[in-house]
């Protein structure tokens, strides 16, 4: 009976020694799961410390309760500036991210902060540009404003210059520039000297410049008088013929025309001789007058009598012509 119990033994022996491994096993397997798990959750509770922190160290954001909502989850309530970084930002910093965070943070304007700060610069600054725009646009509304006066007024201006100067007018504009009237043209003597004298009164603006209106009878009718005094005006030619003959008929007829414009008696005409006598000159002075009188405008009761002058350091005898101005009628 012993030989059997001894040999039942025997033979239950090698069936134990399997489960017993598959124990061991699934022991290790639940030990190292809890410990992993053990490990996870003391890092992410080292996490979490972190970061509610770090949230409750931004001066932006206030964390009034954090509450589980799932095994591995928290949900944080608060509230958040809007100029502060944001909860999730911070979360992530230390790897907790959405999956394991729901954040409700209900928006607020913190107080004694450096957001409270930039947000009164910030408004400041919005108030300093809608000043400045304001500012801007005023401006340009009133140099617009302007601009249509000037422009108008010029209009007006030029219309009644034109109606109570018609004549003058046709030679003369007006410019308003600059807060003064510029007077630009040519006008005779006659007419410069009324429009002169005349033109202020119609003005409602400003000051008149006449520093661009031409005189035609001082600066035509000088130029003109410079070239038929010229002492070569009466040079001839190899055959005695006065070279430059149509040249002094066609400025006498300028001349003449000046003076006509500008009411004022037509000019004599002399021959000065220098260097000779009258005497000794006679032929030629009677052939240049012959010559002159040719031209219908030129009468030979416009020359006056010959003048002798003396020669300036030179025997060479010179002849030239002289305006003369009439004597008004």
């Amino acid at each position: 009976m012993n030989d059997a119990a001894a040999s039942s033994s025997a033979g239950a022996a090698p069936d134990r020694e399997p489960r017993s491994l598959l124990y061991v096993a699934s022991s290790a397997t639940i030990a190292a799961v809890i410990l992993g798990l053990t490990i996870f959750l003391l890092l992410r509770g080292f996490q979490w410390r972190g970061a509610l922190a770090d949230l409750r160290a931004e001066p932006g954001i206030e964390i009034l309760s954090v509450e589980r909502s799932g095994f591995f989850k928290k949900r944080l309530l608060g509230l958040r500036d809007p100029l502060a970084p944001s909860a999730e930002s911070i979360l992530l910093k230390h790897n907790i991210g959405p999956h394991a965070a729901e954040v409700v943070l209900t928006e607020y304007h913190s107080l004694n902060t450096k957001y409270a700060e930039q947000r009164a610069d910030n408004q400041d600054a919005h108030v300093e540009r809608a000043k400045e725009e304001f500012l801007k646009a005023l401006s340009e509304f009133t140099e617009s404003v302007n601009k249509k006066r000037e422009a108008d007024l010029e209009k007006i201006t030029q219309m009644l210059f034109e109606a109570r100067f018609p004549k003058a007018m046709e030679t003369v504009d007006i410019e308003w520039k600059g807060g003064s009237w510029f007077v630009k043209g040519e006008l005779y003597g006659p007419e410069h000297e009324t429009f002169v004298e005349a033109a202020p009164e119609y003005i409602v603006e400003g000051e008149l410049d006449f520093s661009h209106l031409k005189n035609l009878t001082e600066t035509l009718g000088s130029s003109l008088r410079h070239q038929i005094e010229s002492p070569n005006l009466l040079s001839k030619d190899l055959d005695g013929n006065l070279v430059h003959l149509d040249r002094i008929a066609r400025l006498l007829t300028d001349y003449d025309e000046v003076a006509k414009k500008s009411n004022i008696p037509l000019p004599r005409i002399q021959l000065e001789v220098a260097g000779a006598s009258l005497k000794e000159l006679s032929l030629e002075l009677d052939f240049i007058r012959e010559q002159l009188t040719g031209y219908p405008h030129i009468k030979p009761d416009r020359f006056y009598p010959d003048l002798p002058l003396e020669a300036a350091g030179s025997e060479e005898s010179t002849v030239h012509l002289k305006l003369i101005p009439s004597p008004a009628s």
